[in-house]
């Protein structure tokens, strides 16, 4: 008997609440909530971490950061590693990756021959490389957002090979509108939405379908979208259909960014490229704003212009459940729809993402259907994307190392209602090893402690306060429940501020 396929879609820095299907008042994202309806939607679903990379590489091993080994972007994945497109491959399944993968630096040096580089495509006759690739039998690429998108991989090199005339259109410069003054990163791109990267990836993934559907080995597939990710340009329409004066504003209360470590009082400027460019200064991750010098009307078009990207990204994801139904195999696959990491997206008076593990970043939306779940289940559990691993083999019958993760197939199925009491998450910094951290989150609350500065500390009541606006750790009531929290770090996730894997790059 044929396996089942699989999909798995990954949008790239969605935050959980940017659904409608989790409560997003603003949002239409009618087919990424279809597949929950199908099947199932998780409502407690964390990253280990905040960073694309480190979180993506989770991902595909089932493993914390400390135990793959990517440990901050600038980092390369083991390829020895195991990881579910391997296991995939091994079984039998004909796999490929599609858009944003991020298991290597963008700036490693050319010598390193990593395809994921800007070296590695500024050789003579890279477009014609196809993998494989960590377990993918073919990919096709997208590296980068925005404009950064037309430098290297496979769509850049499509795009100057079919479309010349479009490259400078991903500029800002192009835009149809004026660009903010206050924020650099935002503007409306010029770019036809049909050759926006958005689509290549749909059309990409498309024809994969059509072509592998027929044929007697199963499939897997990988579409990687590297939007909502910062710069905030999407292409008309998906720029104009959200008012900026109707969008919902950041959660702000005052006085809660002076209860918190104290490197939160600096941000990056607002002004500068959200990139490190080769031989810059390193940054710190996330490239994390304070939204102090961002006017209210700035920050609403952001807002707005990121329930654009999420909008062409459901468009999309529209396209491919219709390819599956198309060609009849929607009943016989296995689809699932998540993110690497969230958004503050003006949250506590801050945008972007950086060292702080708050709620808007950690938690993200996780939707999945296939054969045997059954439609419309809803599940408040702790999960993680150290379990998707597992939970994916288990699902396909698929043999599969130990990981840190848990096969959530009982929970899925009705046969459990927990998994566990407690989830870990670890930050490594690029710049300021003051900035190294970690936590633990149980269903009532988050502790994060900084090893290096021990002044340092973070915890959330999330019963009272579930977005995590007001610190109590300085606070004596509550110095009991900080002790209990750190005594399950200091024995599940004991410090480890130093990882053996080598800094390729910045970024």
């Amino acid at each position: 008997m044929k396996r089942a396929n699989f999909i798995f879609i990954c949008a790239d820095q969605l935050r959980y609440d940017a659904l409608s299907a989790t409560g997003n008042r603003v949002a239409h994202t009618s087919n990424i909530d279809r597949i929950g309806a199908r099947g199932a939607t998780f409502h407690g679903h964390l990253t280990p971490n905040q960073i694309c990379s480190p979180s993506r590489a989770t991902m595909a091993t089932g493993l914390y950061p400390r135990h793959h080994g990517l440990w901050r972007n600038g980092v390369a994945l083991d390829e020895r590693l195991p990881n579910l497109w391997q296991a995939l491959s091994r079984a039998g399944y004909v796999t490929m990756g599609v858009g944003k993968l991020h298991f290597q630096p963008l700036l490693a040096a050319a010598e390193r021959e990593m395809p994921e580089s800007l070296a590695y495509w500024a050789k003579p006759g890279s477009e014609r490389w196809r993998g494989p690739y960590f377990g993918f039998d073919a990919v096709e690429l997208v590296m980068g957002e925005a404009n950064e998108s037309t430098r290297a991989g496979h769509y850049a090199a499509w795009l100057r090979r079919n479309h010349p005339e479009v490259v400078d259109l991903y500029e800002p410069e192009a835009s149809p509108a004026s660009r903010a003054e206050d924020l650099k990163e935002v503007w409306k791109s010029a770019v036809p939405p049909e050759l926006h990267y958005t689509s290549w990836i749909a059309d990409r993934a498309v024809d994969f379908i059509k072509h592998q559907s027929n044929r007697p080995e199963p499939f897997g597939l990988f579409v990687s979208f590297p939007d909502p990710h910062h710069p905030f340009a999407p292409p008309r329409p998906y720029c104009d259909l959200f008012r900026p004066e109707r969008m919902p504003r950041p959660t702000i209360r005052a006085g809660e960014l002076e209860r918190m470590p104290a490197y939160l009082a600096e941000g990056d400027d607002p002004k500068k490229d959200p990139y490190i460019a080769s031989g810059e200064q390193p940054r710190e991750q996330g490239f994390l704003l304070r939204t102090d010098d961002i006017s209210a009307q700035t920050l609403a078009i952001a807002i707005a212009h990121t329930h654009g990207m999420v909008q062409m990204i459901d468009d999309a994801v529209g396209r491919l459940l219709e390819a599956l139904a198309g060609t009849g195999v929607l009943e016989d696959t296995y689809v699932l729809f998540t993110s690497d990491h969230g958004e503050l997206l003006g949250d506590h008076g801050l945008l972007r993402k950086g060292p702080p593990p708050y709620r808007q970043l950690l938690q993200v939306p996780l939707v999945l259907c296939g054969p045997g779940i059954r439609p419309g289940t809803s599940l408040g559990a702790l999960t993680s994307h150290i379990d998707l691993f597992a939970t994916v083999a288990s699902l396909l019958g698929l043999p599969a190392p130990a990981t840190d993760g848990i096969d959530l197939k009982p929970l899925i199925e009705g046969r459990a209602t927990a998994v566990r009491d407690f989830l870990f998450a670890e930050y490594h910094p690029r710049r300021d090893a003051c900035l190294y951290n970690q936590s633990v989150i149980t269903k009532d609350w988050r502790f994060t402690r900084y090893p290096n500065e021990p002044a340092w500390g973070e915890l959330f009541d999330l019963s009272r306060d579930p977005w995590e606006h007001w610190n109590l750790f300085s606070e004596s009531e509550f110095s009991s429940q900080a002790h209990r929290l750190n005594s399950i770090l200091d024995q599940g996730l004991p410090p480890q501020p130093l990882i053996p894997n080598e800094v390729l790059g910045a970024y």
